[in-house]
Protein backbone atom coordinates (compact mmCIF):
# COMPACT_ATOMS: atom_id res chain seq x y z
CA UNK A 1 0.00 0.00 0.00
CA UNK A 2 1.36 3.17 -0.99
CA UNK A 3 1.78 6.04 1.74
CA UNK A 4 -0.30 8.63 1.22
CA UNK A 5 -3.33 5.80 1.21
CA UNK A 6 -2.29 4.62 4.12
CA UNK A 7 -1.76 8.04 6.20
CA UNK A 8 -5.78 8.46 4.71
CA UNK A 9 -6.86 5.57 6.02
CA UNK A 10 -5.37 5.61 9.35
CA UNK A 11 -6.66 9.37 9.70
CA UNK A 12 -10.22 8.05 8.24
CA UNK A 13 -10.54 4.92 10.92
CA UNK A 14 -9.49 7.67 13.41
CA UNK A 15 -12.16 10.29 12.23
CA UNK A 16 -15.06 7.58 12.54
CA UNK A 17 -14.05 5.92 16.06
CA UNK A 18 -13.89 9.71 17.79
CA UNK A 19 -17.26 10.01 16.43
CA UNK A 20 -18.30 6.82 17.69
CA UNK A 21 -17.06 8.25 20.99
CA UNK A 22 -19.01 11.22 20.89
CA UNK A 23 -16.15 13.58 19.65
CA UNK A 24 -15.52 15.89 16.82
CA UNK A 25 -14.16 13.61 13.06
CA UNK A 26 -11.53 16.80 12.93
CA UNK A 27 -10.25 15.73 16.38
CA UNK A 28 -9.62 12.51 15.42
CA UNK A 29 -7.87 13.52 12.31
CA UNK A 30 -5.72 15.73 13.68
CA UNK A 31 -4.36 12.96 16.22
CA UNK A 32 -4.05 10.36 13.68
CA UNK A 33 -2.37 12.49 11.19
CA UNK A 34 0.14 13.43 14.37
CA UNK A 35 0.54 10.11 14.82
CA UNK A 36 1.77 8.90 11.56
CA UNK A 37 4.17 12.26 11.37
CA UNK A 38 7.65 11.44 12.63
CA UNK A 39 8.14 14.89 12.69
CA UNK A 40 6.40 17.93 14.66
CA UNK A 41 3.33 19.92 12.19
CA UNK A 42 2.33 23.31 12.06
CA UNK A 43 -0.68 24.31 12.53
CA UNK A 44 -0.27 25.53 8.75
CA UNK A 45 0.76 21.86 7.73
CA UNK A 46 -1.90 20.69 9.73
CA UNK A 47 -4.52 22.55 7.74
CA UNK A 48 -3.37 21.84 4.43
CA UNK A 49 -2.54 18.09 4.52
CA UNK A 50 -6.12 18.02 6.20
CA UNK A 51 -7.49 20.67 3.38
CA UNK A 52 -9.61 22.81 5.82
CA UNK A 53 -9.23 26.30 7.16
CA UNK A 54 -7.11 27.15 10.32
CA UNK A 55 -9.58 28.09 12.35
CA UNK A 56 -11.06 24.73 13.82
CA UNK A 57 -7.50 23.10 13.90
CA UNK A 58 -6.43 25.73 16.02
CA UNK A 59 -9.19 25.26 18.29
CA UNK A 60 -9.29 21.29 18.28
CA UNK A 61 -5.83 21.31 18.67
CA UNK A 62 -5.90 23.64 22.22
CA UNK A 63 -8.26 20.58 23.52
CA UNK A 64 -6.57 18.18 22.53
CA UNK A 65 -3.30 19.66 24.28
CA UNK A 66 -5.01 20.44 27.09
CA UNK A 67 -6.17 16.83 27.20
CA UNK A 68 -2.59 16.03 27.17
CA UNK A 69 -3.09 14.21 24.04
CA UNK A 70 -0.94 16.16 21.79
CA UNK A 71 1.76 18.82 22.44
CA UNK A 72 3.09 21.35 21.27
CA UNK A 73 6.74 21.80 20.75
CA UNK A 74 9.40 24.18 19.82
CA UNK A 75 11.28 24.21 16.86
CA UNK A 76 14.70 25.69 16.62
CA UNK A 77 14.31 28.93 13.59
CA UNK A 78 10.37 28.90 13.78
CA UNK A 79 7.73 31.23 15.28
CA UNK A 80 4.49 29.09 14.65
CA UNK A 81 3.65 26.60 16.98
CA UNK A 82 4.54 22.98 16.35
CA UNK A 83 2.84 20.21 17.41
CA UNK A 84 3.84 16.32 17.78
CA UNK A 85 1.42 13.18 19.32
CA UNK A 86 2.26 12.53 23.37
CA UNK A 87 4.87 10.31 23.53
CA UNK A 88 2.39 8.19 25.55
CA UNK A 89 -0.61 9.26 23.35
CA UNK A 90 -2.66 6.31 23.77
CA UNK A 91 -2.02 5.67 27.80
CA UNK A 92 -3.37 9.25 28.08
CA UNK A 93 -6.21 8.85 25.94
CA UNK A 94 -6.81 5.94 27.72
CA UNK A 95 -6.50 7.59 31.18
CA UNK A 96 -8.85 10.53 29.69
CA UNK A 97 -12.01 7.76 29.13
CA UNK A 98 -10.91 6.08 32.72
CA UNK A 99 -11.26 9.25 34.20
CA UNK A 100 -15.38 9.25 32.89
CA UNK A 101 -15.51 5.69 34.50
CA UNK A 102 -15.16 7.61 37.78
CA UNK A 103 -17.57 10.37 37.13
CA UNK A 104 -20.36 7.36 36.19
CA UNK A 105 -19.50 5.93 39.44
CA UNK A 106 -20.59 9.77 41.23
CA UNK A 107 -23.21 9.67 38.98
CA UNK A 108 -24.66 6.55 40.32
CA UNK A 109 -23.91 7.47 43.86
CA UNK A 110 -25.26 10.85 43.37
CA UNK A 111 -28.81 10.05 42.08
CA UNK A 112 -28.73 6.47 43.92
CA UNK A 113 -28.83 8.85 47.29
CA UNK A 114 -31.31 11.18 46.06
CA UNK A 115 -33.51 7.94 45.22
CA UNK A 116 -32.66 6.71 49.34
CA UNK A 117 -33.90 9.75 50.50
CA UNK A 118 -36.97 10.01 48.57
CA UNK A 119 -40.33 7.65 48.70
CA UNK A 120 -38.85 4.06 48.91
CA UNK A 121 -42.69 2.75 48.78
CA UNK A 122 -42.74 3.62 45.39
CA UNK A 123 -41.71 1.04 42.27
CA UNK A 124 -39.75 3.41 40.53
CA UNK A 125 -38.09 5.04 43.19
CA UNK A 126 -36.94 1.47 44.30
CA UNK A 127 -36.09 0.58 40.81
CA UNK A 128 -34.09 3.86 39.98
CA UNK A 129 -32.10 3.34 43.25
CA UNK A 130 -31.37 -0.69 42.70
CA UNK A 131 -30.16 0.62 38.97
CA UNK A 132 -28.00 3.62 40.27
CA UNK A 133 -26.02 0.96 43.10
CA UNK A 134 -25.46 -1.01 40.38
CA UNK A 135 -24.09 1.72 38.38
CA UNK A 136 -22.02 3.07 40.88
CA UNK A 137 -20.81 -0.88 41.54
CA UNK A 138 -19.78 -1.31 38.11
CA UNK A 139 -17.94 2.10 37.34
CA UNK A 140 -16.08 1.98 40.52
CA UNK A 141 -14.69 -1.40 39.54
CA UNK A 142 -13.64 -0.87 36.16
CA UNK A 143 -12.05 2.09 37.50
CA UNK A 144 -10.07 -0.07 39.59
CA UNK A 145 -9.56 -2.52 36.57
CA UNK A 146 -8.29 0.74 34.62
CA UNK A 147 -5.94 2.04 37.31
CA UNK A 148 -4.68 -1.09 37.75
CA UNK A 149 -4.07 -1.28 33.61
CA UNK A 150 -2.59 2.40 33.63
CA UNK A 151 0.16 1.32 36.42
CA UNK A 152 0.59 -1.90 34.32
CA UNK A 153 1.34 0.10 30.97
CA UNK A 154 3.57 2.90 32.75
CA UNK A 155 5.77 0.69 34.69
CA UNK A 156 5.90 -2.67 32.57
CA UNK A 157 4.46 -2.61 29.03
CA UNK A 158 5.61 1.16 27.99
CA UNK A 159 8.97 1.28 29.12
CA UNK A 160 9.79 -2.32 27.21
CA UNK A 161 9.06 -0.52 23.65
CA UNK A 162 11.39 1.15 21.98
CA UNK A 163 11.17 4.61 21.00
CA UNK A 164 10.54 4.39 17.32
CA UNK A 165 11.08 8.70 17.05
CA UNK A 166 11.19 11.29 19.14
CA UNK A 167 10.89 14.39 16.94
Amino acid sequence: MEKEKLVHELIQAYSEAYVKLGYSSLMGKIVALLIASPKPLSLDDIAEQLQMSKGPISQISRKLKDHLVIERVWVPGERKDYYKAAPDIFGQAFENYASSMKKNAELGARIGALAAESNLEDEQVKHIKNRMDEMKLFYNKMEKYNRDFIKSWKTEIKPSLKETSEA
